[in-house]
């Protein structure tokens, strides 16, 4: 009798512990109503990782992943205390990327670029501080020049 008490009362635990999910309010992430700072994955029903999130403090710092259910990644973001800093990468479900993407201090900043689902580039784009500039390039689906302008 007694073991079966000690397992009831393991099991009730195991679940209190479980059952503490991260909560999104107000542009944060709190965790037992506080701030929550770490490493959060969330996972599909078929145990698949659905999405990673590293935090600090509540808002986003550093790595964002997103899967799609068949365990390929989706996205990936990157953070500097809840800004967008970085390279920002999109793929199809085969794996294929089709979109890149920099920030710094949450303004576009950088190349980007887009592909098709079967890789061939469409465009080549380029942001100073938010603001288009450079040459901008764009391709058809079969990777003929269709246009060039310049900011």
């Amino acid at each position: 009798m007694k073991r079966y008490f000690i397992l009831i009362i393991l099991l009730f635990c195991v679940k209190i512990i479980f059952c503490q999910s991260l909560e999104y309010k107000n542009g944060h992430y709190y965790k037992d109503n506080m701030l929550y700072t770490g490493k959060h994955i969330e996972y599909y029903d078929n145990g698949n990782k659905k999405i990673e999130l590293n935090i600090k403090n509540g808002i986003e710092n550093g790595l964002v992943i997103l899967y799609y259910k068949n365990g390929m990644k989706k996205e990936q973001h990157s953070y500097k205390n809840g800004k967008k800093d970085g390279l920002w990468i999109n793929w199809n479900e085969q794996g294929c990327k089709v979109a890149e993407a920099r920030y710094k201090d949450d303004f576009k900043n950088g190349y980007w670029y887009v592909w098709s689902d079967k890789g061939v580039k469409l465009y080549e784009m380029y942001y100073l501080e938010g603001k288009k500039s450079g040459t901008w390039i764009m391709w058809d689906k079969q990777g003929n020049f269709i246009n060039k302008r310049k900011y």
